[in-house]
This record gives C-alpha cells, structure tokens and sequence, in this order.
C-alpha cells in the first residue's frame, strides 16, 4: 500500500512538471491575437484618410500591486504606439508623425541649414516639401484597469495528495475618438474593454509513508497574459469600431459598396453598439 501511495505520487508530481527552458527564448515577432487579423483583412477604403496620433494618455491611476510594484503602473504607457501601428496596419489611415513632431522638425531645420550654405549632402538636394496636414484627430486613453474582476478554483485532496487550480481576471478599458480637425467635431467615439487571464495550478503530497520517513513534494506553474497584448487587442477592437461606425454615418467609403455586408464588418456589428 505505501508503495502504491508513493507510486501515485510520483506520477501526478511527474504529469505537472514542466521543462524548464535551457537557454532565453529567441528574439521573435511580437505575438497578435484575433483583432490583429480581423483588422489587417478590412476591406479596402476607397481613399486613406490622414490621421494625427498626439497621445494616448494612462487615466486608470493604478500601479502595481505590492511588493512588486516600485511605483510602476498596472499597464503599460505606449498606447501611442500600439494606436499608430494599428492605424497603419488597418490601411484605412495614413498616420502622421506628432509625438516626436519636435526631432522631425530639427531635422528639417538641419538640412534647411545645409541647403542655404551650399554643403547639402547628396541626399538631401531636393527642396523640402511641405509636412502634411492631417483630416482627422484620433484621440483617446486608457479609461480603466480593473483587477480580480472574477477569481475562482478548484481542488482536492485525498491522504495527503492533491492538486488545485485557480484563476483571475481583470480588465482594461480603452476609449478612442475621430475629431475633425476643420470642425473640432467628434464625429465618432468608441469604448473597448479586454479582460486579461491568470492561471495558476499546483500539485502536492504531504504523506507519511513510514513512522519516521514523510514523503513531502509540490509543483506547479503559473500562467499571465501579457497586460501589453490585451492593450493591443483593445485599441486594434476599437480602430475596427471606428472604421464600421464612419462606413454607417458615410464619414468614409469603401472601395466597393457591397463590401458592407463583409464576415468582419457584420461581425462588429451585432457587438455592443459604440456610443456617438
């Protein structure tokens, strides 16, 4: 019977542990969830409107939970970027660079510089051009951040051997508004949340198998969604949003009318309404 019990705790300890790696993963691109593929197959945009990205501000004013938190936030501050990349990937905008409009224009004061006094490298022979105005201001922040929205387990033990396991969720909150730029009007904004997952399972044994010899043993793992992918895919949800609700106010058009009834677009449609 003791052989038996150490046997099957042996074997449960031996089906939760897991490998450890051997050497720092290499360096791959950054993974992409469903919103991602959603937003890169729109359909076409009959022409690419200009966009103008500033900042994309943390309002939540939550940082790490103690002891890990040394006064950093609970989510990450480049929103801006994930925003512009997503614009551009969506090929229905044209961002323009305005979080670092002050080096592009040192830059341009650089060459204008070398022009006037006749030492222009060879690249920058061509008179400069006039930067870009941009039609629509895209803006927005991080509304909220809200953690242990739902936690549960489960577990058992039996003779000193068990196993458990348990969850958390929280979940971020992410706002975005088109303004015109002539107007000042915000002719569209959207709210998008992403719940964010924690898995933890462990398994032990704690079990006298003879008067003075305690068979004692536990593994486990724990698993954390990426706070920056779920922000990713919040801000990717939202671009959609934007795009399916200026298609119905006719704020822009798509190449092809019929594309209106597209897989995507209509699966936007039957989620929650944006708000106007």
């Amino acid at each position: 019977m003791r052989k038996f019990l150490v046997l099957i705790a042996i074997l449960m300890l031996s089906g939760c542990i897991t490998t450890p790696p051997k050497e720092a993963a290499k360096p791959t691109l950054l993974p992409r969830a469903q919103s991602y593929q959603d937003l890169t197959h729109l359909p076409p945009a009959k022409g690419r409107i200009f966009v103008s990205v500033y900042n994309i501000q943390d309002e939540t004013g939550q940082f790490k939970a103690y002891p890990a938190s040394n006064f950093s936030t609970a989510v990450p501050q480049s929103a801006t970027a994930m925003l512009v990349t997503a614009l551009k990937d969506s090929k229905w905008f044209i961002p323009l660079e305005r979080q670092g409009l002050q080096n592009l224009l040192n830059e341009r004061k650089i060459i204008r510089s070398a022009q006037e006094n006749g030492s222009v490298a060879v690249n920058n022979l061509r008179p400069l051009s006039s930067l870009v105005a941009a039609n629509i201001l895209i803006e927005g922040s991080i509304i909220g951040y809200e953690s242990n929205v739902k936690s549960g387990g489960v577990g058992a033990r039996y003779f000193g051997i068990g196993a458990s396991t348990q969850y958390q969720l929280d979940q971020i909150a992410v706002n975005l508004r088109a303004v015109d730029v002539n107007t000042g009007e915000v002719l569209s904004s959207v709210n998008t949340s992403k719940t964010i997952l924690s898995y933890e399972a462990q398994a032990g044994v704690f079990r006298f198998i003879d008067y003075q010899r305690l068979l004692e043993g536990e593994v486990g793992y724990t698993t954390n969604e990426p706070v920056m992918l779920c922000l990713m895919s919040a801000i990717e949800t939202g671009v959609i949003y934007l795009v399916n609700d200026g298609i119905s106010r006719n704020l822009w058009q798509l190449q092809n009318p019929q594309d209106a009834n597209s897989p995507i677009l209509e699966q936007y449609k039957h989620m929650v309404a944006p708000a106007s």
